[in-house]
């Protein structure tokens, strides 16, 4: 789509949505400018080098087959994904003192192992458990606008009607709503759960999990930065947004100013900062907008991430752990592909529902970790701990509350020449790098047919 004139746009946040917004305007030929406030870009899926030299990341996170947009964003700047990506074609389920059971995921990839997993594993979830999950997920076969109505259903409330299987619930679903949105099946919006169902049922032969070959830094966001810098795309990092100008007369936004006092105009502005960062930024004539209004009530939720570094291995696999009947629901051992010169194993978890831990301190946060894993694989509680690393999120995406999934804003703003970009913005993959990709796409998209309709000749 080239655009009929060259407004320059801002764009306040280096995540995935304000590059991939970037990268869709420059190769329609606009000046474009991002800002990012901390001294390296990806948000919340950046990764960082500590006074160690070694790689931290911001939490662990997984690369799910049907992630289309991201897939071609890679492929767009020079990176395939068969370098940046490795797959894996299982998920492993843990509990402490129960059961553990190894699932295919794919059909094509790993036929056996799919059908032997769903014949087997019985001593983990049943049969008759397996099969209320059928009820429970038909509707995932629907087009997405009609999963919508869920969204007034906790996942609790559709299981009591779809299903009832106590089973299915503590051993599948739980671990998974902790695992995928940091939020417990009591809260979980029925519609996000038949959401993530939907598109791994209308992409069965994409129904893989992938891990990262290397910090997402060196694989995503220094060649994603160079290739926009080629492009005259400016990046300006440990730059932060203090305020957003807006002239109630006119309408419109004036400028960015930003931490330190520097006054920054344009012609268009983006956001692409998470909603909670926004939200005390909006400016105050707006905020009684109905559509600001719900930007400022979006729930969110918190997240604790965790890595641990071992004297030994401690798992046999690479792919991801889900654990049930704990708050640290999914694990994965990153010292084979990710960091394969780490000494031991290299275990990065998630723990989530993070609330009742979040005024831990860092030592009690990692000896809880190791309790839970270890009494679900007794290889971790048997090696020793050889470094730490606890991130505390206190905002980390949005919190799936039935009506939160629908509320979330679309990309075009009451402000003309205000638009938003992101995973908490309307898009069908939610809180997700696939999620920020699509809003960040999105967004540039609808200020270029912004821009075609003349609104800055």
């Amino acid at each position: 789509m080239l655009p009929r004139s060259n407004p320059r746009v801002v764009i306040a946040g280096g995540g995935l949505a304000g590059l991939a917004c970037a990268k869709l305007l420059a190769e329609a030929g606009l000046p474009v400018t991002v800002l990012e406030s901390q001294a390296y870009l990806g948000g919340r899926a950046s990764t960082f080098l500590d006074q160690d030299g070694e790689w931290v990341e911001q939490g662990l996170h997984l690369f799910l087959g049907a992630y289309s947009q991201f897939r071609a964003l890679l492929r767009d700047i020079g990176r395939p994904p068969r370098e940046v990506l490795y797959w894996t074609d299982d998920l492993r389920f843990e509990t402490p003192g129960g059961p553990s059971a190894l699932f295919g995921t794919n059909p094509l990839y790993a036929p056996l192992r799919t059908l032997l997993g769903a014949l087997g594993n019985n001593d983990y979830l049943g049969p008759l458990a397996k099969l209320s999950l059928l009820p429970l997920l038909a509707p995932a076969a629907l087009p997405e606008a009609l999963l919508r109505r869920f969204d007034r259903l906790t996942v609790v409330d559709w299981w009591r009607r779809a299903s009832g299987s106590q089973q299915a619930l503590e051993r599948a679903l739980r671990p998974f709503c902790r695992a995928i949105q940091f939020t417990d099946a009591e809260q979980f919006s029925a519609y996000n759960l038949l959401g993530w169902a939907h598109q791994t049922l209308i992409r069965p032969l994409r129904a893989r999990l992938g891990g990262y070959r290397g910090a997402r830094d060196s694989q995503i966001f220094a060649p994603l930065a160079a290739w926009l810098k080629q492009r005259g795309v400016e990046i300006r990092t440990k730059v932060a947004l203090d305020e957003i100008g807006y002239d109630a007369q006119t309408g419109e936004i004036t400028g960015f100013k930003l931490v330190g006092g520097e006054l920054l105009k344009a012609d268009v502005y983006v956001i692409a900062l998470p909603a909670w960062v926004f939200a005390p930024k909006i400016p105050t004539p707006l905020r009684d907008r109905p559509f600001f209004a719900d930007i400022l009530d979006l729930p969110t939720a918190p997240a604790i991430s965790v890595q641990l570094w071992f004297d030994r291995k401690v798992t046999r696999r690479d792919g991801f752990t889900m654990v049930a009947g704990s708050n640290c629901p999914v694990y994965q051992d990153q010292s084979r592909h990710t960091y394969p010169y780490a000494q031991g194993s290299r275990i990065s978890v998630i723990v989530s529902p993070a609330d009742p831990l979040m005024n831990w301190d860092d030592a009690a946060i990692v000896a809880h970790v190791r309790a839970d894993l270890g009494a679900a694989n007794p290889q971790i509680a048997a090696a020793k701990v050889v470094k730490q690393v606890v991130l505390k999120h206190e905002h980390h995406l949005v919190r799936p509350l039935p009506g939160a999934m629908t509320r979330r804003p679309s990309q075009v703003t009451p402000v003309e020449n205000l638009f938003l970009a992101g995973d908490w913005t309307q898009q069908e993959f939610f809180g997700s790098q696939e999620g920020a990709v699509r809003g960040g796409n999105a967004c540039a998209r609808a200020v270029l047919r912004a821009v075609n309709r003349g609104l800055w000749t």
